[in-house]
């Protein structure tokens, strides 16, 4: 049953009368009468009663049955109508996003939460994993913006949308006595003889320096994570080792020494699958994310389909 037939049956009851209904929405009395025939040969029920001499109709109990489930029906479209429009405009649906685990309590501070303020009807999927998870939920299209710390498997059928470097530093509990006389920047030597916490990322870089200084670090913890890492420093039982992006603040209660002589090609990277259209929403985060961020994308903007 069309829709319209619907809608035309509410203006018929709410009207009152075929008469004041065929004027309120311009369409012949005889159509109408039309429509309410065929919808009760649809349900197989009388819907109407008019008597000769009344200009008021009266519902019959399938009418008032009819009547409360077309609203319901006409409404449900409405919001189906609304809901598409906003998700076309970008106010309103579901970004979902691969984020790295070790990424994701930063990522939602410095991004999502003031993207919010700006959309705050927009719903969002955070889905953490380490780089073979994310590498599936973007190709699978379960999710359709990646957060990267470490590069894609499969980077053929990815692009980069933008790149943020990295740098390795020595993480401290503000009041750690390792703190104590120690300049701006730690040598290897001196980081060798610290309990170390090192992220995985980290630990293979720190290896070959170490191996190459002829050094015999103390390793304390080779961990999966970042936030795991740290939580040694913010325990005061170790030196994390850990990347961070240029100007991120770990918080109060650390203190953050740069490495000397550790070359690391280190960067955050922001990527989607090639090919794949963006969804509005995707395309407007992607734009707050390089004014925020100030990253420059990699790719011309008309190509963030």
């Amino acid at each position: 049953m069309e829709i319209e037939n619907y809608r035309n049956f509410l203006a018929i009851v709410e009207a009152g009368s075929m008469t004041s209904a065929s004027e309120y929405i311009h369409i012949a009395q005889p159509a109408l009468s039309k429509q309410v025939k065929s919808l009760e040969n649809y349900f197989g029920a009388k819907l109407i009663i008019t008597t000769r001499g009344s200009k008021h109709l009266i519902l019959t109990d399938a009418g008032r049955i009819l009547y409360q489930k077309a609203k319901y029906i006409c409404s449900l479209e409405d919001m189906a109508k609304n809901e598409i429009d906003d998700i076309n405009d970008g106010s309103r649906g579901i970004l979902r996003i691969s984020a790295a685990n070790s990424r994701a309590s930063t990522f939602i501070h410095t991004c999502l939460e003031p993207f919010h303020l700006l959309f705050p009807h927009i719903v969002y999927e955070i889905y953490e994993g380490g780089i073979t998870e994310q590498t599936q939920q973007l190709l699978s299209g379960i999710t359709e913006i990646g957060i990267l710390s470490v590069p894609l498997n499969h980077q053929d059928n990815f692009e980069i949308l933008f790149r943020r470097k990295e740098t390795i530093v020595a993480v401290f509990h503000q009041q750690s006595p390792l703190l104590k006389d120690l300049p701006e920047s730690v040598s290897l030597r001196q980081l060798a003889e610290m309990p170390l916490c090192l992220s995985g990322g980290c630990y293979l870089i720190l290896q070959k320096a170490f191996a190459q200084a002829s050094l015999k670090p103390h390793i304390l913890s080779v961990c999966t994570t970042r936030n795991t890492a740290l939580q040694w420093a913010s325990d005061n039982t170790g030196v994390a080792v850990v990347p961070i992006e240029p100007g991120e603040i770990l918080g109060p209660a650390f203190r953050c020494r740069n490495i000397d002589n550790v070359n690391a090609d280190l960067s955050k990277t922001v990527v989607k699958v090639k090919g794949r259209p963006l969804s509005v929403i995707g395309k407007k985060f992607l734009q707050f994310y390089s004014e925020v961020r100030h990253a420059k994308p990699l790719v011309p903007p008309r190509t963030l389909q």
